[in-house]
């Protein structure tokens, strides 16, 4: 929308293997204006679905044309429009993936994996759920990462309840947080 002030989240990223393209905007003005762009925006471009749903304060509309999927999120609860901006394929071309280079504790799950490849970094967040403790989970990537060429050059916390280490390889930085819940 002409006037909107936006900013990258990431341009070159991926939610479980599923590439995307994420931006976040504010806009001042009237959100039926907004939306009304969106809906005109996207009918000239092809004759794609278009979708609106609403919840509470939120909008969330959606098109999809040529194998992609571009929504918009918008929360209207206030003069000014906070919305978010996303592109990925549509699930038939790409097949989720939650595999990592990075070890896993046995016995835990991958909840997600973001990968993001902006300003020529790769990164890459895993969310992992463990039945084991935090004092476990701190001795199973300091033996794992240690024994990869990892060093460890920080650690914080009790390693009770949380602990945060951080770990360098070369060029390459690590970042392990393990919470209790």
């Amino acid at each position: 929308m002409p006037g909107a002030q936006w900013y990258w989240v990431g341009q070159r990223m991926a939610l479980n293997g599923v590439p995307m393209s994420i931006k976040m905007f504010t806009w001042r003005g009237n959100s039926e204006e907004l939306i009304k762009f969106y809906r005109s925006a996207w009918k000239v471009r092809g004759h794609g679905k278009i979708r609106e749903n609403k919840l509470g304060s939120k909008v969330i509309l959606g098109y999809e044309l040529d194998g992609f999927y571009y929504s918009v999120q918008l929360d209207v609860s206030s003069p000014v429009v906070h919305g978010k901006a996303v592109v990925n394929p549509t699930p038939s071309r790409y097949k989720s993936s939650k595999k990592s280079l990075l070890p896993v504790p046995p016995r835990s799950t991958v909840h997600s994996k973001v990968e993001s490849l902006d300003a020529g970094r790769q990164e890459e967040t895993l969310s992992v759920d463990s039945r084991f403790d935090v004092s476990y989970i701190v001795d199973f990537y300091k033996n794992q990462l240690l024994t990869d060429g990892w060093h460890l050059f920080s650690i914080s916390g009790d390693q009770q309840n949380s602990a945060v280490l951080n770990f360098q390889r070369g060029g390459e930085l690590l970042q392990l947080t393990a919470k209790a819940l």
